[in-house]
Order: C-alpha cells, then structure tokens, then sequence
C-alpha cells in the first residue's frame, strides 16, 4: 500500500499546443482505488506512466509514501502498470501470464510456481491455470488480469483502460472483481477510463480531468450532485447533464419559460450578463398536453421539438432541440411514463428550478451554492 502525491506536474510533447498534463496538484490515498477520468486525450494515460516511469514529466514532483521519484527506475517504484484492455498475453496459459511479472526477477522456478499458485487461488482461477485467456469468461479474465498485476507484490498498481475493447457489457462492470480484489488486498489504484459510468460504480474517489487539467476531485455522490465545472457537469453520469445558456436578469436566469433565482454570492461570482443553466435529464419533465404548460406550468418550463426517440428497455431517451438566446440547444430528457413523444412532435417540458445547477460562461465554474 502507499499513498501518492502528484504536486504542480506537467508535460507537454512536441507539435502539441497545450500540455497533455498542465500542472496536475492530485493526492491518491492510502488503499485508494482512485478512478481517473474523462474525456479522450484528457491526460488520463499520461498521468499513470508519469507515475509508473514510462514518461518524465517535465515539471513538478511525484511521490510514492514520501519518495520523490524522479530518479528512481520504474522497476524500482513498486508500480505495476497494465495498459488497455485485459492485459494478457492470447498465446500463454493463465499460469504464464500470471508468472510473466516475475520472470525476469532472480527467482527459483518453483519460487515462481508457488507464487502464482498462491495468487491464482486468491484471485479466484486456481482451476483455469492451464487454459488461454480466450477460454475465459469476463468475470475470468478480469481475475486474471489482477493476478498478474498483484504477484509481484506492488505498493501501486495502474490500470489503463482495462475494460476498453474487452467486450465486456456495460451492466456487468458495476460487479467488477477488479474493484473487489483491490479492497480485499488493500493496494492502492489508479484506474483510468473514459467511462464515467464506470468510475461512478466503482470508485473511493473519481478524478475528473479535461485538457490535462484536474477539473474535480471527490466521491461519486460529490461528482455527480455537485460539479464543479461545466466539464464535469457535461461528461459525467450514464446521461451527463444537459448545460443551457441563460440570460442573466433581474436576479434570476432566464431562459424559455424557465426563471431560476441567481442568490447574491452567485451574482458576485458571475463574470457578465450570461449564465450557463445545468438540468439532469432526470429532472425534466414532458408535459401531456404541450398547450397546457405555458406560463402558469407550475417550477418552470422549457418548448422543444423532438429529434430522436431512443427506447433504453427501461425508459425512453428523448433529444429533442429547443430556441436558446444564442442559438438552438440540445437536451436530453428519462421520459418513463406513458407513450414516448414521436420525432417532431412539439414538446414542454416542465422543470423544477430548484433542481437547477448554476455556472459561469466564461471560467466553465460551478457558481456558489
């Protein structure tokens, strides 16, 4: 186990115009599994082989219980990095991926042997040794991919998109062994994915980054309910938020028929006359009878039209596009009750303004609640 420190890092690499990490400041805790993610190229993958020592950063330091690491070798750091996907080789055994980590160490075969016994019966494959990867099924493979990763006893391990391209459904990752072997061994993790799914399943904490920058630090319920930027707002949740520019009057954002009151600390946060609206699909609401809603619909309400109507099994998905004071806007909105709208139809969604989440245009910050 260790506990992590990413202090004021950046990297930049030629014929980039930005830093692929820019001044990243990130503690991951003692047996943390620490999900980091965001969007592609969001510095997620750089910011593991920094760690690991598969890339120097250019400045600011990182440590390991304490230990600058800049100058130690990677395979003196005590992190096991595994890159995309399962991470294990199609043409071995599971005995031989599991032993892989080890066979450039001075050790005995049989001290070898014994060892990936050992942690073959922990992670659950003691009875599939002999086989090949693609003889596993997910929930295998994934115990593989951790035995091979815990053999050779790390104090860190980093998974890189260990799920991407593996096939694995997404209803079956929030049953994950990867995270239920990583608490019952107790190592500390960094996980990245582009799923925010994943990480709001699975995660102590999530680090959301965008353009190599942190943009939010802090558990699932902290992420999704209250984000911190308009970044975080628009990539996180199975349907992320929809984000809606406003005009700022009156102490309240206005936008369609939908006022939301701006307090006093959120008008002094405020860097000029627009304002970004966010609204969870979850919260919005069609209207049975769109003539009805108009200007006595009790909360606020918002007129659209349908664009595409998507059945999820659970529910239907609705995009529809409305009139912004800049142009058209997109929403989506969880419609699970009664007959789906057809593409076309004229909608009003009615909306509570108390569920509302307020930003600033300029900076992308989450205005003071």
């Amino acid at each position: 186990m260790a506990e992590i420190e990413f202090v004021d890092v950046t990297r930049a690499q030629r014929g980039m115009w930005r830093p692929v990490l820019d001044r990243v400041s990130l503690r991951v805790r003692d047996g943390e599994l620490l999900v980091v993610t965001g969007v592609s190229a969001s510095g997620k993958s750089s910011l593991l082989k920094v760690l690991a020592g598969g890339d120097k950063p250019d400045s600011g330091r990182i440590t390991i219980d304490g230990q600058d690491v800049a100058k130690v070798a990677p395979d003196k750091r005590g992190v096991s990095m595994l890159a995309q996907g399962f991470a294990l080789f199609p043409q071995l055994s599971v005995r031989d991926n599991i032993a892989f980590p080890l066979a450039m160490r001075k050790n005995s075969a049989k001290a070898v042997a014994a060892r990936v016994e050992a942690m073959a019966e922990r992670c659950g494959v003691a009875g599939w040794l002999s086989a090949r990867p693609d003889a596993l099924n997910f929930d295998l493979r994934q115990r593989a991919m951790m035995a091979r990763a815990l053999v050779g006893e790390p104090r860190v391990i980093c998974l890189d998109e260990p799920l991407a391209g593996s096939g694995v459904p997404m209803m079956m990752r929030s049953r994950t062994p990867i995270a239920t072997l990583q608490r019952e061994f107790g190592v500390t993790m960094l996980y990245a994915t582009c799923s925010s799914t994943d990480a709001l399943a699975i995660a102590d904490r999530i680090a959301v980054l965008d353009r190599g920058a942190v943009q939010q630090v802090g558990t699932a319920v902290e992420v999704f309910e209250r984000p911190a930027t308009v970044a975080v707002a628009e990539f996180v949740g199975e349907v992320p938020m929809n984000v809606v520019p406003a005009v700022y009057q009156d102490g309240f954002a206005r936008v369609g028929g939908l006022r939301v009151k701006v307090g006093s600390s959120q008008a002094e946060a405020l860097t000029g006359e627009k304002i970004l609206v966010g609204l969870r699909a979850e919260e919005l609401f069609l209207s049975g009878d769109a003539a009805a809603a108009g200007e006595d619909a009790p909360g606020g309400w918002l007129r659209a039209v349908a664009v595409l109507v998507k059945d999820s099994g659970r529910e239907y998905r609705v995009h529809a596009r409305m009139d912004g004071p800049d142009g058209p806007v997109d929403l989506v909105v969880r419609h699970k009750l009664g007959p789906p709208p057809v593409r076309g139809e004229s909608l009003s969604i009615t909306v509570n303004p108390e569920t509302a989440h307020l930003f600033d245009p300029v900076t992308g910050l989450r205005l003071p609640d």
